[in-house]
């Protein structure tokens, strides 16, 4: 399950920063172990998932964001997932993964249902801190936030676990918003709706139009690092967001 949800906070993460439509620009993702990481079970298979996960040096994402969804292309292979695989968030949250090579597709849950039910079981205790500090960021103002959100694991008994492995888990997203590029409507909806599914529904500064330009997820000792660049605004067609009709669907190969 802690795979899942590691995979499932990736793919959403490139989805709660919406743009006007219709935006295109670079994500970066990469994924190292952060400072101080615990030597506890948990991190260190959560740790060993990552390596196997993300590819030296990470991976780019092409990405189009806008009223009709976000599709994003990635250059590398990840998570099972080949190069030029191509996942398309729906405006329901449901996502669509196409692989062109085969012209094959598979339909992935915006979150899958175990961490989805375990998240729900967890009740997050939500704080955010740093408000009100600006930095700039490729020529653009941006605020810089932190939200550190604390789960109780349900079902966990604090007598039963190994020496130094704590009864909850904890987040940190450390994040950079700027008001330089704006938010159509329907992004904003589809961003509010991914926060919802990781108990952040109520941190109106995710969802409010800003504009992600860096972001720092950092838990079971491994920071995912996303930044994003080189914007332009173009009129996207409406076939880049649907399933091409001689694609045949497959399983999903996300286990």
């Amino acid at each position: 399950m802690v795979r899942k949800l590691i995979i499932s906070a990736a793919l959403v993460l490139a989805a709660i920063a919406p743009l006007s439509a219709d935006t295109r620009y670079t994500m970066h993702m990469e994924a190292r172990m952060a400072a101080g990481a615990g030597t506890d079970p948990m991190s260190q298979m959560a740790g060993g998932m990552l390596t196997q996960l993300f590819p030296a040096g990470g991976i780019d994402q092409v990405v189009i964001s806008g009223d009709k969804g976000v599709r994003s292309e990635q250059k590398q292979a990840f998570a099972n997932m080949k190069a030029g695989t191509v996942t398309l968030m729906r405006m329901d949250g449901s996502m669509v993964m196409l692989d062109p090579s085969s012209k094959t597709y598979w339909k992935q849950p915006a979150l899958q249902a175990e961490a989805s039910a375990a998240l729900a079981g967890m009740t997050p205790n939500v704080k955010v801190t740093k408000r009100g500090t600006f930095e700039t960021i490729n020529g653009m103002k941006a605020e810089r936030l932190m939200l550190t959100m604390t789960m109780a694991i349900p079902g966990m008994d604090a007598s039963q676990l190994p020496p130094g492995m704590a009864p909850d888990l904890t987040m940190t997203y450390e994040v950079w918003l700027t008001d330089v590029v704006k938010a159509s409507a329907g992004a904003s909806a589809l961003s509010a709706g991914m926060l919802k599914q990781f108990g952040l529904a109520n941190i109106k500064e995710l969802s409010d139009g800003r504009m992600m330009l860096k972001g720092v997820m950092t838990m079971f000792g491994i920071e995912i690092i996303m930044t994003t660049s080189g914007f332009t605004e173009e009129k996207a067609s409406a076939d880049l967001f649907a399933v091409p009709a001689d694609y045949k669907e497959v399983p999903s190969p996300i286990r």
